[in-house]
């Protein structure tokens, strides 16, 4: 299968939001494959990518991940797998990837969790046996994967949540549950953790359910709400979990669920994608048909302070400094779901 090419874009942020024709790209870098994860440090820009190779109908996820300085040069790439999500922790990096998909009529089968140190070297990695999509890093590392057969029907699909403890000799198992349903977002609350179901952002499948879970610290099943629809996003306000669903790229909820399992409220609202929580302020991002979508909430009235329209699909929405940057892209499904084309919304569009 021909890879697909990626270009990283490194803005510097103090430029970003300026008017005129001047340009805030420092530097770009092409990789062979799709960016699904950027972390800037002082060390550089961390990234990682990926894309699929198809051997003998088996789907194997390839992909790196790499550090560039901040005047663009490559100091080390390492190969892990289709890289979904990365923290720093301390000197070294978490690493989230999809490494195998099983035969194409099979979704998931094999995800890994890395440990790399700052030079990019492994120090070890932990399989989760189903594709990974998710990770929370509090008092420990609690990661979330899913699988599904067939068509996708409720039960038809399967995920885990696991607690694993970060040594200096390697990550290890605490205890993990399984649950009914894809689990494609993982938080860790005061005493409690979340989790939700449904297909994962980047994914479709012909059926629609969702769940947020709610387990103890020592991995026992507390609850369970019934979204009805796909939970997309999943943040914390005030150790609630603010939870964002989505069906056939027309409508979404939004809940706020405590951690007792109620619902405090609940709103309709768009196609939800991404949220981003800055105070008591969440900034929404999503689709509504063909056009993007992007609002302010105010948590404690539940009213909305403004909206925006963007071109596609409003993917990822970031708070810095007063400013929100917010990437989106096409979707369209050919060998498997992807974003093929994109923007990034900045201060001559919308200045908050």
């Amino acid at each position: 299968m021909k890879k697909k090419v990626a270009t990283i874009l490194l803005l510097l942020i103090g430029s970003l939001f300026v008017s005129g024709n001047q340009s805030p790209v420092i530097w770009e870098a092409k990789v062979p494959g799709i960016v699904e994860s950027v972390k800037l440090t002082p060390k550089g820009a961390y990234v990682g990518f990926g894309y699929i190779d198809v051997i003998s109908g088996v789907l194997w996820y390839r992909g790196n991940v790499s550090l560039y300085s901040l005047n663009g040069s490559e100091e080390w790439s390492q190969e892990v797998g289709f890289v979904r999500k990365l923290e720093s922790f301390d000197d070294m990096l978490i690493v989230g990837t999809d490494i195998s998909r099983g035969p194409s009529d099979w979704f998931g089968a094999l995800g890994k969790v890395w440990l790399l140190q700052g030079n990019g070297s492994i120090v070890a990695g932990n399989i989760t046996y189903g594709s990974f999509f998710d990770f929370d890093l509090k008092d420990a590392l609690y990661v979330v994967d899913g699988w599904w057969v067939g068509e996708g029907r409720a039960n038809e699909t399967w995920g885990r949540l696991y607690r694993w403890e970060i040594a200096e000799d390697g990550i290890k198992q605490d205890w993990f549950i399984e649950l009914n349903g894809t689990l494609g977002r993982v938080r860790r609350g005061d005493g409690i953790i979340y989790a939700g179901s449904g297909a994962p952002s980047g994914y479709r499948i012909k059926y629609y359910f969702g769940n947020v879970y709610g387990v103890s610290e020592d991995g026992k099943l507390l609850w369970s709400v019934d979204t009805e629809w796909w939970v997309r996003d999943l943040e914390l306000w005030r150790d609630k979990a603010l939870v964002g669903t989505g069906f056939e790229n027309v409508a979404g909820k939004l809940f706020l669920i405590d951690k007792e399992g109620k619902i405090e409220w609940k709103m309709d609202s768009f196609y939800i994608e991404d949220i981003e929580i800055n105070g008591d302020t969440a900034y929404i991002g999503g689709i509504e048909g063909n056009t993007g979508k992007l609002e302010a909430l105010d948590l404690n009235s539940q009213k909305v302070l403004w909206k925006a329209e963007l071109p596609y699909r409003v993917k990822v929405v970031r708070f810095h400094e007063g400013k929100l940057l917010v990437g989106t892209g096409a979707f369209r499904e050919e060998n498997g779901t992807i974003y093929d084309m994109g923007c990034s919304l900045n201060d001559n569009y919308r200045n908050i």
